[in-house]
């Protein structure tokens, strides 16, 4: 049985998700209360307030890669987790006061903060896995996210149930702070710098070569002359817009009690994503990295689209009009199909962009280079948040946002198809000289390729 080792791949990895999973999974449990836990009239200074937070998230996906390898997870987890109790907190102070200037101003520093957070476990999830179980690592940080985010709203539903006011109770903000400030702890003790690894075999990850900050952008610009990466543009954008419009929709349609009750099922739903879609991805029983790429992709699409299609539906049956919301309770008819649409919208929320992450690093195993691919992933993800965001704060009608983001995401999923034939290749160890593989990964090279060619997919590489 294997010993409990700090500098154990997994453990680090493990380790990671906690901090993702006090700071953006109890962010993520309050977004998805809509208006950020304040009343419904709340909801466009929170969308505000997040298109500003995603904008600087968006621009500090640039270089944020560079900010890990230069000075590492531990410093980036650390600073990047500063930003999440000042922003809830600034929700708090809005729902008592009124004024907009604090969300929107700590909303700019928690995206900041954010990218660098995401960027550092990303490149913990990337960098620290083999490529037999990449997947899996990227969905227990995802998974950890959803946990917390549960548990968080669990804490919020059971303070609302029998509310009569339409805003969160002050309980829930001073809780939800306390989680959030704990993660910086978690980041001094516990984090350990990548040169200190050791896989279970006893080999280290990699050598890691210093590199200047100037060096470092200098990487960073050349990801812009690979084509496979501006392929993903789109499907990056798409990844997270779901949870924009399921949070707004939950704050416009329902009380707060229900909205509470979404919350927890969202949250709930994107842990059995993350399961599921560990499982596609790192399916030993399909030898094929590609094949089981490809498969994960139909089966998103499946997902994806039948909840579009759903949504287009309800939205069509129950109109509503933005002065007037219906703030429908449980016990009310138009919950139940809701209900439905928002488990497979925390589904989406998950297996969408962790495909997505799959596919990006299995272009390669170096740290460096999954750093920076890292930073570049989680900012372009915040520019596709950003603007959905900013057609909710623009007032738009729902059916018009959600035309937006059923339209990105769909062709989104056909572009990482076309990455996936093209792109994923059996292994990339042998190629990259600062990569250490794991032991006996030749042999497993060598049954891979003959996987491949048996099961009919071209073994093209794509420098």
């Amino acid at each position: 049985m294997p010993t409990f080792r700090l500098n154990d791949p997994l453990v680090q990895n493990v380790l990671a998700g906690v901090i993702i999973g006090l700071g953006p999974g109890i962010y993520l449990a309050i977004t998805a209360l809509g208006a950020g836990g304040g009343p419904a009239n709340a909801t466009q200074m929170v969308n505000l307030a997040n298109s500003v937070l995603y904008a600087v998230w968006f621009v500090v996906g640039w270089f944020s890669g560079s900010f890990v390898t230069v000075f590492g997870p531990k410093a980036t987890f650390l600073f990047g987790s500063l930003g999440y109790p000042i922003f809830v907190g600034s929700l708090w102070y809005f729902t008592n006061t009124g004024h907009q200037w604090f969300p929107i101003a700590a909303g700019a520093f928690l995206g900041l903060c954010a990218n660098l957070l995401w960027t550092a476990g990303a490149y913990i999830s990337f960098s620290y896995s083999t490529e037999g179980n990449r997947g899996s690592f990227i969905s227990v940080q995802w998974g950890l996210l959803s946990l917390f985010a549960s548990l968080g709203s669990i804490v919020a539903f059971g303070l609302n149930f029998n509310a009569s006011i339409l805003r969160v109770p002050t309980a829930v903000y001073i809780v939800f702070i306390l989680a959030m400030v704990s993660a910086l702890f978690v980041a001094l003790f516990f984090i350990v710098e990548p040169s200190k690894i050791r896989r279970r075999d006893g080999t280290p990850l990699a050598h890691y070569p210093h590199h200047g900050m100037w060096q470092e952008l200098k990487n960073q610009r050349r990801l812009l002359q690979d084509w496979r990466l501006l392929v993903m543009f789109i499907p990056m954008i798409a990844s997270e817009v779901a949870v924009i419009v399921l949070s707004s929709l939950n704050s416009l349609y329902f009380n707060i009690r229900t909205r509470s009750l979404n919350s927890l099922m969202f949250n709930i739903f994107q842990v059995i994503g993350a399961v599921f879609i560990a499982f596609m991805l790192d399916n030993s029983k399909i030898s094929s990295r590609r094949a089981r790429g490809f498969i994960s992709v139909a089966v998103v699409a499946t997902i994806s689209i039948a909840g579009w299609i759903g949504l287009t539906v309800w939205l069509y049956h129950n109109p509503m009009d933005l002065l007037d919301p219906p703030l429908f309770d449980w016990t009310d008819g138009p919950f139940g199909g809701f209900f439905v649409l928002n488990l497979i919208f925390g589904m989406n929320m998950v297996i969408y962009q962790v495909t997505v992450q799959w596919i990006i690093s299995s272009f390669t195993n170096d740290p460096d280079t999954l750093a920076r691919l890292a930073g570049l992933v989680k900012g372009v993800l915040a520019g596709g948040v950003a603007a959905a965001f900013g057609t909710e704060a623009a007032g738009l009608p729902q059916k018009h946002v959600v035309a937006y983001t059923f339209t990105v995401q769909a062709v989104g999923l056909v572009l990482m198809a076309a990455v996936t034939w093209k792109c994923v290749t059996p292994t990339n160890y042998p190629k990259e000289e600062n990569v250490i593989p794991p032991k006996g990964m030749q042999n497993e090279k060598n049954q891979v390729e003959g996987a491949e060619r048996d099961s009919g997919f071209s073994t093209t590489n794509c420098p």
